[in-house]
């Protein structure tokens, strides 16, 4: 990751960068910039992932320079440096979309504490990223429209229930709403599912949630705990029995028999 740090201060802006272990936080390349102008430059020729920004500078404030990177470079994360202990100054820096602020002079360990808690943040989206190209990966309904549909056979009802199983596979689904969906009642609908696709809608929900758990079992390293959490199956001993019901193998003797091979 790519950090921007920006203070007129250049005593401060060394201090700054020489203080903190950023490699432990995630980031390999440091860039500095004294005024708005600098920054601009940087943040043209670089992806900066998190600017940790002074508000008060000469020329345009850190919060006009936060304005502008959110609205080009909306990726960018930001944490204001401010004097100002004031509620309502730090309100209106907050409403920049910042991730949050810490008062001059800096204390090191709480700025360390934010940085964690980026890198925590930024480490559960790019987790969440990939989770989302395997859900992809593992489908198996192509070009579904899920808006504005007239449902005049079964055929587009059930294409829209898989839909939106495929949309929330991380949460709980019931045939309530699928049925509320679909403008069924639920028994209704659950006769047409299993008419149309072979096997009731639970069993459907359940083979999909394998089959995307053994992706992931396959495909990353992620814990079984997450893996689990990330199927909607939030009780562990659940998913391990169901997991072993579709596959013959608990979670973690299926993962240990890819990395055999």
């Amino acid at each position: 990751m790519k950090i921007l740090l920006i203070d007129d201060e250049i005593v401060a802006l060394n201090a700054l960068k020489k203080r903190v272990d950023w490699v432990k936080y995630g980031f390999t390349e440091i860039f500095t910039a004294q005024d708005s102008e600098e920054a601009k430059a940087v943040l043209q020729k670089e992806k900066i992932d998190l600017m940790l920004c002074d508000i008060e500078m000469p020329g345009e404030s850190g919060l006009s320079l936060v304005a502008y990177a959110k609205e080009h470079y909306p990726d960018t994360d930001n944490i204001m440096v401010t004097c100002h202990a004031d509620f309502n100054y730090i309100k209106k820096a907050m409403k920049s979309s910042v991730i949050d602020y810490i008062l001059k002079p800096i204390d090191y360990e709480e700025l360390e504490g934010l940085l964690l808690q980026f890198k925590e943040e930024r480490e559960k989206r790019e987790r969440q990223k990939s989770i989302g190209k395997i859900v992809v990966k593992t489908q198996e309904t192509k070009g579904i429209d899920t808006k504005g549909r007239e449902f005049n056979e079964a055929e587009d009802r059930i294409k829209t229930v898989k839909a939106y199983i495929e949309n929330h596979i991380q949460e709980k689904i019931t045939v309530k709403d699928l049925a509320n969906l679909v403008h069924l009642n639920e028994q209704h609908l659950m006769r047409v599912f299993k008419k149309e696709n072979g096997q009731s809608i639970l069993e459907y929900i359940t083979e999909r949630r394998m089959i995307i758990a053994s992706n992931l079992l396959k495909d990353t390293d992620y814990s079984i705990n997450f893996i689990s959490d990330c199927i909607g199956c939030e009780n562990y001993s659940y998913f391990t029995k169901m997991f072993k019901k579709y596959t013959g193998f608990t979670p973690r003797e299926y993962r240990m028999q890819f990395k055999k091979s």
